[in-house]
């Protein structure tokens, strides 16, 4: 089983319409990501809206990703749904595409025990022709995998890891410790602002979604963690703290993390601001802070992507 570590951002979703991919902006944004050094792309994650997509959307995503990538990093796809057949339909279809693993959030809607949801993961794994990596994300389907689960889970041969999107720290570390000395058990950290952090812990890497936006930041960032440059370690974080402040955060302090990068893609060439319902677009004096700060954030990677600044 493939073990994955580095940066793994997960990728937007450029829309034409809420209902129809922009397909050659996908080419945009995985050309700007590979070549920003990530280790690997994760499309429909929650950053690429993927529970909010229609499922035509969903398939010519992994197919467009899987094709504009050709082996040069790793596609891993979400796969998170209600419906366990179409969480299992999806991950057939990335590995018809050449996807390298699935990742899934509990199911949502119903209300379950922590048994049951061990049954689904390991029902989901065991006819998954993909490796699965866990997705803790309580914030967005209501239950948290308790760490007991997850040990029973990481057991299960083809359970390769899992993206600890909590932002309990605690919990996080726990999860370093218990899985310390394992190599095919793989944890990646949520949050981007505690990427170095979380190395520091013993993670694997990181989902950040701001390197849609500014890759060689988070990339430098992961490589100056796993060496411990204290210096590197703090001009990043500086940048990433500048983007919470001028993109993912609205006028009145609420984030919108998906709307602001997106417009920040924009303003850059990669892509359109336009989301998915229900999610909606920046106000005015939103998007005007983020084109404010935009020579100044780029400055910060020396954007060289070829898109324009």
């Amino acid at each position: 089983m493939a073990k994955f570590s580095g940066v793994i951002p997960p990728v937007v979703s450029p829309m034409k319409t809420p209902d129809a991919l922009d397909l050659e902006a996908v080419d945009r944004v995985i050309e700007h990501l590979i070549g920003g050094g990530v280790s690997g792309l994760f499309v429909l994650g929650t950053t690429g809206e993927g529970p909010s997509l229609t499922y035509q959307m969903r398939y010519e995503m992994v197919e467009r990703a899987c094709e504009r990538a050709n082996g040069r990093v790793p596609v891993l796809v979400g796969v998170t749904d209600s419906c366990f057949a179409e969480s299992l339909a999806l991950a057939e279809h990335a590995a018809t595409c050449g996807a390298s693993a699935i990742v899934a959030a509990a199911p949502f809607y119903f209300e379950v025990s922590q048994s049951a949801l061990q049954d689904w993961f390991t029902e989901l794994a065991d006819r998954s022709p993909l490796p699965v990596m866990l997705y803790n994300m309580p914030s967005c389907v209501g239950v948290n995998l308790d760490l007991a689960i997850v040990d029973n889970l990481s057991r299960h041969a083809n359970i390769a890891g899992i993206k600890d999107s909590s932002g309990n720290w605690d919990y996080f570390q726990q999860l370093c410790d218990q899985h310390r000395d394992r190599d095919d058990f793989v944890i990646f950290m949520g949050p981007e602002e505690l990427l170095a952090e979380a190395v520091e812990a013993g993670a694997d890497g990181g989902v950040c979604g701001g390197a849609n936006l500014l890759p060689l930041v988070y990339t430098r960032l992961y490589h100056a963690a796993v060496r411990a440059d204290a210096v590197e370690i703090a001009q990043c974080k500086a940048a990433i703290a500048d983007m919470f402040a001028s993109v993912y955060r609205e006028d009145n302090g609420q984030m919108k993390l998906i709307p602001g990068l997106k417009t920040a893609m924009e303003e850059c060439g990669l892509c359109s601001r336009k989301v998915a319902l229900p999610l909606n677009s920046v106000s005015e004096s939103h998007a005007h802070r983020i084109r404010t700060s935009l020579p100044r954030l780029l400055a910060a990677c020396e954007f060289s992507s070829g898109v324009k600044k």
